[in-house]
């Protein structure tokens, strides 16, 4: 096709991301252009929470953002795969087993550790840049801890305890929070007093957190001094060796455990590609574009542009933003108009030291503590939601909240214990034969007895008639020919009533004892008998006359009946069987509700709406059919299109 025009983004980082997700909604209608991005993870990682991972807060799933979540049912084509070298005149990317030409092509690749020529130091320290870093601090620290316990050594002991930090920017000391925090754990875990742990932060800088205002600097400060830290500022570190941190001052500090976070520089891949780079950052101009090749452009860590006469800072905001300014200007290239200029917009920084504690400086409000936190959290999810949609937000929800191990946030272990399945088996199934209960009275006290007029007239205003079929007569007609159903439901629902009572005579005679005993207590203050908004109340006469009386009155009772005993009837078998629970639970408060509001739901049936809720949270899977329901139809529901264009999988989508 000669109008075909494909882009190509190596690196699906923060920039790479930000490029493919503003092309693919200027393009996804338009089959000449074609959007492809590389890179050698199936995810996009969060790199701001790696220090989560490697601390042993959150799992490893909690920083990785599957491509199928972000582009499934898109027009981006994601290549799981390394790119080797490009080819800037023949415009081809050489990747490990294949190779792409492309018209416009972006370099994200992202950023590296800068051990600023000292070998010594990277060989014998541990990195926290990336994934795999994350996950090999986390492992080293593990079993760190259990070498620890069995030590019998004490000298060999104390370096095992001790656990130094290089760098107190902001990977630094989020690194350090959760190092304090875990101290707390291990020591609980292997039985170590917390006086036997040395945790340091090494700063080459006079002070710490050198991009916040001072106030926040001293609360970060003061919070890790409470938490036995020690900060040595002023103390560059010039080598190291197993087990030992050398100092410029000719002091060492012995530890088996040594994290880099000095600094980092653009990716060697970057700084190889042959243009002019500094620390391996190629130099663009302002439009983002590398000089001298055309349709290549720049973004995130690997650019190197200066402004207010400073470089861009390798953060965040640097490569979301310089990453929409680059799907712009492709546009403008491709499309023909008016490429724009780079100009930064930054709203501050955050800091989490820890899981429960924080300081920040951002949006010109300065805060720490809790509202520090949240004011993080809700950044974070603000930018799942746009990448990914409220799957995602929820799934980032689960692990910072819902699965947090050991009180580590910062609302403590408020929420992260969960109930057993079966546990909530015999709610679930005494909430379902109660539904079944309420449709069997319901049928007998004749609602399904059309000849006797309407049953549920209750519900609507004295002066307003429910409509009728016009067809009764000949239903009534055919139900004759059948056998006379009307004359012969009266005998069936004596036979269903009878034995119903019989099975919950006991169970009834305990409920009601317990119900006289609530009522003897709560008599004088709360009687649970009585309806939660009268019949003839504000509440109810507005409920009555807005919603019965104005739409429900105008389907036949006939219907109108048969859908309420039909519900109910649904709810209650969906339930006993553990069928489609969430859905049933739900329909199951609806219902509830709409009696609440017609005046005719007490106080002492509350517990459906209690029990309902309960039911939400997987209680159909134990003993029940949503042990094979839920996977099915999560798996169908998955692979539609719509469903991932729009982030409305459930889980991981399916394609």
């Amino acid at each position: 096709m000669p109008n075909m025009k494909r882009i190509l983004i190596v690196g699906g980082g923060y920039a790479g991301v930000s490029v493919a997700k503003t092309l693919e909604k200027k393009y996804r209608k338009n089959k000449d252009r074609e959007i492809v991005l590389v890179d050698k993870n199936p995810f996009h990682t969060l790199m701001t929470e790696l220090h989560e991972v490697a601390g042993m807060r959150t799992e490893p799933e909690s920083v990785q953002v599957s491509f199928r979540k972000i582009f499934g049912g898109t027009k981006v084509r994601v290549v799981v795969d390394t790119v080797k070298s490009i080819d800037f005149d023949a415009k081809k990317a050489v990747l490990t087993g294949s190779e792409i030409e492309y018209d416009q092509i972006v370099i994200g690749t992202g950023a590296q550790p800068d051990f600023f020529g000292m070998d010594s130091v990277r060989d014998n320290s541990l990195t926290l840049w990336s994934f795999d870093d994350a996950m090999r601090i986390r492992h080293h620290l593990e079993n760190t801890w259990a070498r620890a316990a069995a030590e019998p050594d004490p000298v060999m002991r104390k370096k095992l305890l001790t656990f130094v930090v290089a760098g107190a920017g902001f990977t630094g000391i989020e690194m350090v929070g959760e190092l304090l925090e875990l101290r707390d754990t291990m020591c609980e875990r292997h039985h170590i007093p917390k006086s036997e742990v040395r945790t340091l932060v090494i700063e080459a800088m006079p002070d710490i957190l050198a991009m916040l205002a001072e106030p926040q600097r001293l609360k970060a400060k003061k919070y890790l001094a409470k938490k036995n830290c020690e900060i040595m500022l002023g103390a560059p570190i010039v080598a190291a060796e197993p087990g030992v941190v050398k100092l410029k001052d000719g002091s060492v500090v012995e530890a088996e455990t040594f994290i880099w976070t000095c600094g980092v520089s653009g990716c060697s891949f970057a700084g190889a590609l042959g243009f002019e780079a500094k620390r391996n950052r190629v130099l663009a101009n302002e439009q983002l574009k590398a000089p001298g090749k055309d349709g290549v452009w720049i973004g995130g860590d690997n650019l190197w542009f200066i402004e207010n006469e400073k470089p861009l800072p390798q953060i965040v905001e640097t490569a979301h933003q310089t990453g929409e300014l680059i799907a712009h200007n492709i546009i403008a290239t491709l499309d023909g108009g008016e490429l724009k200029s780079f100009k930064s917009n930054y709203h501050g920084f955050m800091v989490s030291i820890g899981g429960k504690y924080g300081v920040a400086d951002a949006g010109g409000i300065k805060t720490s503590g809790f509202f520090a936190m949240a004011m993080k959290h809700m950044i974070n999810m603000y930018y799942l939601f746009t990448i990914a949609g409220i799957n995602q937000v929820w799934e980032y929800f689960k692990h910072e909240f819902l699965d947090i191990h050991e009180r580590r946030s910062v609302i403590g272990g408020m929420i992260e214990h969960k109930t057993r399945g079966y546990w909530l088996l015999p709610i679930r199934l005494w909430l379902g034969f109660s539904w079944i209960m309420e449709a069997v009275n319901k049928i007998g006290e004749g609602w399904l007895r059309f000849d006797l007029g309407s049953k549920s007239g209750w519900m609507f205003s004295p002066d307003v008639h429910q409509a009728t079929l016009a067809v009764v007569d000949a239903v009534s007609e055919a139900s004759e020919e059948a056998g006379d159903y009307v004359d012969s439901a009266p005998a069936v629902v004596d036979a269903v009533t009878q034995a119903s009572e019989e099975v919950v005579e006991t169970v009834s005679q305990v409920a009601q004892n317990a119900a006289e005993a609530a009522q003897r207590a709560l008599g004088p203050y709360l009687d649970l008998t009585k309806s939660i908004f009268s019949i003839n109340g504000k509440v109810a006469t507005w409920f009555r006359t807005t919603f019965m009386d104005g739409i429900f009155a105008n389907i036949p009772f006939e219907i109108f009946q048969s859908m309420v005993v039909g519900t109910e009837l649904l709810i209650g078998l969906a339930l006993f069987g553990g069928a489609f629970t969430w859905i049933a639970a739900v329909v199951s408060i609806g219902m509830c509700l709409i009696f609440t509001l017609s005046g005719m739901f007490a106080w002492d049936q509350l517990w459906f709406v209690f029990a309902a809720v309960l039911c939400m949270g997987g209680a159909g899977r134990v003993l029940g059919l949503d042990y094979w329901i839920v996977r099915f139809a999560k798996k169908l529901w998955n692979g539609f299109g719509w469903v991932r264009r729009n982030h409305l999988y459930l889980d991981e989508p399916s394609k």
